[in-house]
């Protein structure tokens, strides 16, 4: 018996070829959207992990207006940490960008190179990758800096610039404008000299190692030194250049892991009606077996086979697709493009791997079986008379109701099961397409909002004020706190601002407990007037709590505002002190003292770099949900052709035509997917939005996910397109069936 019904197997998969291909196709989506997107953000998590760790990364760095003398350095020293200069001049290239220009590194912060060697001798210098890669260079080629030509003999990458940003408070990179170089150290003390050369910044990077000092002790100790001046001190934990990478692709693998939790629920629930259908359209058959001795574990064991075989295969080709160059590399190929990361193995997590393969065959396996135990539980004779449940429609009063509408409506209660399938597999598509949708249109929106809110053309980022303000200019005091939400820590600009600011579209408050939010931050953590909110200075560990005033309309960046008196009260500050400087026009600002100028142009070059970023996996999702969509319609769409079949070959003996039976089968179900449409883009779209927040926790940016009204619409409308395109290839199978069936079926 066992060999009998093995011979079935191979005219099972000729009869029902399309259907199975539509579910391999499926699966094969599914396990490469997971597989690609959560593969990829682990590579880069554990990749530059544990590539920073290797080359020594920073426990923390510094900046001082005058060098650490030798008996200041061996104080820091004997505390037990590696304390390394990380002294910088920035000079300009030929095309007008900038060039940080550093000694080799020897304990901390090591060049992770990707080809050449260091630079050893005169001449000789080592670029950073992508700025390399933003102006064509390579190792062998020529660059001129301030006059001085100089050979790559190598490119790489550094851990303490993974987001190779010129200054922490920029906003995007820009590689195409700012990059690091490293040359040979006699050669940079000769550069120093050079009074062409712009003034050298004293920044120090230490490793707390075993020490059992604190971050917060060391600093204490730095400010002993009066004559120092320290101008900044950051943790490697606040640094936002550090380890920028893995946490930027900490959304991706969360947006991954959520698709592959709605990929397997629609997956099992494909299958559960699919092999519902499939019993009950061989029902006779399996009667007929029974009567001729078959035994159920046999029969369970051979419907089973054929699923879960092709279950297996399309997980092998989804998880193979997901692993190679089309899948996890593809899918990392905006991360390297944009963040400065060394040469990454790719991570083959043995969960993936299970996820991929292995689960799958189980899932079909056990959803199978329960489906047809209890099938193959009824008797033989019951089963060859094809004996089913009656199911009533309700008593439908025609009324004035046209014979083609009263079919299609008594057609769609009939097939009510089904079509609650097609509503179900439509929402989880809508569901995928929301993940990237509310990515492109949050892109979009923080686009939009930082070259919205950017009303000056000049920031000048000071290390520290000159006496008076030049005319012109408007002084602001800001200062970098955090907030940690939902398991991250994100940095808030506290801005204080005078009242009248005409860059800041806000009176500030004053009062050193007292703050107006911007819109960003509302929309972040839900906060509304009168609510507390605790900031936390991390290098001073200390906690500030403050009152919220107002909310403004500011959205380029999560950011509040304080009166500037108040706020240089709160951090002890002089009564005249500034950091920062505001300007319609260039300022006469000694460079110094400067930390770096951010025009109005770079807000909006950064600002289009976020949706650039994003694309990969707005993309992927977008299409995922399209054809996810279009394999769940034709399977179930599919399903309902064929529990139909005999009444088409009424029809078809009473005369109609292909075109009319078409009308009365299948554009009935348009009101169905029109319906569905309706009710499921809005329910999709709200729970995305309650997901969002934990999905992009890790994020610097508000939370503006509203969409135009004319998405709805172009979403409404590509809904309505598919289903006329599956309707379409679906009237082949329309023609597939003869009149021949009410012969087949007769007692």
């Amino acid at each position: 018996m066992n060999r009998v019904l093995r011979k079935r197997l191979p005219r099972d998969l000729k009869n029902n070829f399309l259907r199975y291909l539509a579910l391999v196709l499926l699966i094969i989506m599914g396990m490469y959207v997971v597989i690609s997107v959560v593969g990829a953000a682990d590579t880069i998590i554990a990749g530059s992990t544990a590539k920073a760790e290797e080359n020594h990364l920073e426990d923390g760095q510094f900046e001082v207006l005058f060098p650490l003398t030798d008996s200041q350095e061996t104080e820091l020293a004997d505390t037990g940490i590696d304390l390394e200069k990380m002294f910088s001049m920035d000079m300009e290239a030929e095309d007008g960008s900038t060039i940080r220009l550093m000694k080799n590194r020897e304990n901390i912060n090591l060049i992770d190179l990707d080809e050449g060697h260091l630079a050893k001798n005169g001449g000789e210098i080592v670029l950073e990758k992508r700025y390399c890669a933003e102006h064509g260079l390579k190792t062998g080629d020529h660059i001129t800096i301030s006059d001085l030509k100089f050979e790559i003999v190598g490119t790489g990458s550094t851990p303490d610039y993974d987001m190779p940003t010129q200054t922490f408070s920029d906003m995007a990179v820009e590689s195409k404008r700012f990059g690091t170089a490293f040359i040979a150290e006699k050669q940079y003390e000769e550069i120093k000299e050079n009074k062409s050369s712009r003034a050298e910044n004293y920044c120090y990077a230490y490793r707390l190692n075993d020490s059992g000092i604190t971050d917060y002790e060391i600093k204490q100790i730095i400010r002993e030194y009066e004559m120092n001046r320290l101008t900044f001190f950051v943790k490697k934990a606040d640094n936002p250049r550090i380890l920028a990478a893995a946490g930027d692709v900490q959304i991706n693998k969360e947006t991954g892991l959520f698709a592959g939790i709605i990929v397997m629920v629609l997956f099992t629930y494909v299958i559960s009606v699919f092999v519902f259908h499939q019993i009950q359209q061989e029902s006779s058959v399996i009667g007929a077996l029974y009567a001729l001795g078959a035994k159920k574990k046999d029969l369970l064991l051979h419907y089973i086979t054929l699923p879960t075989a092709i279950t297996f295969i399309g997980g092998v080709i989804g998880t193979l697709l997901g692993f190679s160059s089309i899948g996890i590399p593809a899918q990392m190929s905006e991360s390297c493009n944009y963040f400065s990361i060394p040469k990454l193995n790719i991570c083959y997590p043995l969960y993936l791997i299970i996820y991929g393969i292995v689960m799958p065959p189980v899932v079909s396996a056990v959803v199978n079986y329960l489906v047809i135990n209890k099938r193959l539980s009824q008797t033989a004779l019951s089963l060859i008379r094809q004996e089913q449940k009656t199911r009533t429609t309700g008593n439908i009063n025609p009324g004035k109701i046209k014979f083609i509408r009263l079919f299609q409506l008594r057609q769609m209660i009939r097939e009510r099961r089904t079509g609650f399938t097609v509503v179900c597999g439509m929402t989880i598509s809508l569901l995928v397409l929301m993940l990237g949708l509310n990515c492109y249109v949050l892109c979009r929106n923080v686009q939009k909002g930082n070259i919205d809110s950017t009303k000056f053309e000049y920031m000048y980022s000071l290390k520290y004020p000159e006496k008076e303000v030049p005319e012109g200019g408007e002084a602001c005091y800001v200062e970098s706190l955090s907030k940690t939400a939902m398991g991250y820590t994100i940095n808030i600009s506290v801005i204080g601002i005078n009242k009248g600011n005409k860059y800041y579209d806000t009176e500030p408050v004053e009062g050193k407990s007292s703050l107006i939010i911007s819109r960003s931050v509302q929309q972040k953590y839900g906060l509304h007037i009168g609510e507390k909110l605790i900031l936390t200075d991390n290098a001073e560990d200390m906690d500030y709590a403050f009152t919220i005033k107002g909310i403004c309309d500011y959205t380029g960046g999560l950011a509040v505002f304080m009166d500037i008196d108040s706020m240089r009260d709160l951090f002890r500050q002089e009564k005249d002190y500034y950091n920062v400087l505001l300007s319609d026009k260039e300022l006469p600002i000694d460079e110094d003292i400067l930390y770096s100028i951010t025009t109005k142009a770079d807000v909006a070059h950064s600002a289009m770099v976020f949706t650039s970023l994003m694309m990969p996996l707005i993309i992927t999702m977008t299409v995922s949900a399209v054809i996810i969509f279009c394999m769940v319609l034709y399977l179930m769409m599919g399903v309902m052709i064929d529990r139909a079949a005999f009444g088409i070959s009424l029809m078809q003996v009473f005369g109609f035509r292909t075109g009319e039976i078409r009308k009365l089968y299948l554009n009935g179900n348009t009101w169905i997917v029109a319906t569905g449409a309706i009710i499921g883009i809005p329910v999709a779209k709200i729970i995305m939005d309650a997901l969002y927040p934990w999905m992009i926790a890790n994020t610097a940016v508000g939370m503006n996910l509203k969409f135009p009204w004319y998405l709805y619409v172009e979403i409404f409308a590509g809904i309505i397109t598919v289903y006329c395109a599956v309707n379409s290839f679906l009237v082949q199978k329309l023609k597939q069936i003869t009149p021949a069936e009410v012969l087949k079926n007769r007692e």
